[in-house]
């Protein structure tokens, strides 16, 4: 299903890059996008969490760039918010763009940091010696 554009978005993208720049980003936006999720390793692991989705029949795919990073097609998302492990917390509902920055970013022990841009409730740093 392709999403519609706002104009006044669809303008600025076009006096901001070149008219195939522009495309390539018009189309992107359109896209429907796929659920990702991301595990929590403090409740759980890679094997509880896969095993989970083959008994489910829910086929995902692994970014090859974040371990702990899943994604599913849209329409298996009703499907996990149903699951056991996204009820008690294991599995969080998070974008791909929204697990990079931890990557980047490398928290190491001791040292604090601010999120200034997070969502309240749930926050996941799996990846964290801090737990």
């Amino acid at each position: 299903m392709e999403r519609k554009v706002p104009e006044f978005l669809t303008k600025k993208i076009y006096e901001e890059y070149d008219e195939n720049e522009a495309n390539s980003i018009i189309s992107g936006l359109q896209e429907e996008k796929k659920t990702s999720f991301r595990l929590n390793r403090i409740k759980t692991d890679i094997l509880e969490v896969e095993n989970v989705l083959n008994e489910n029949k829910i086929s995902f795919e692994k970014p090859d760039f974040l371990e702990d990073g899943y994604v599913v097609e849209k329409e298996f998302e009703k499907d996990l918010r149903n699951l056991k492990i996204y009820k008690d917390g294991k599995i969080y509902l998070q974008s791909l763009s929204s697990m990079i920055p931890v990557l980047v970013l490398n928290p190491q022990e001791k040292e604090n940091i601010l999120d200034m841009c997070s969502a309240p409730r749930r926050k996941n740093y799996s990846n964290s010696k801090f737990n």
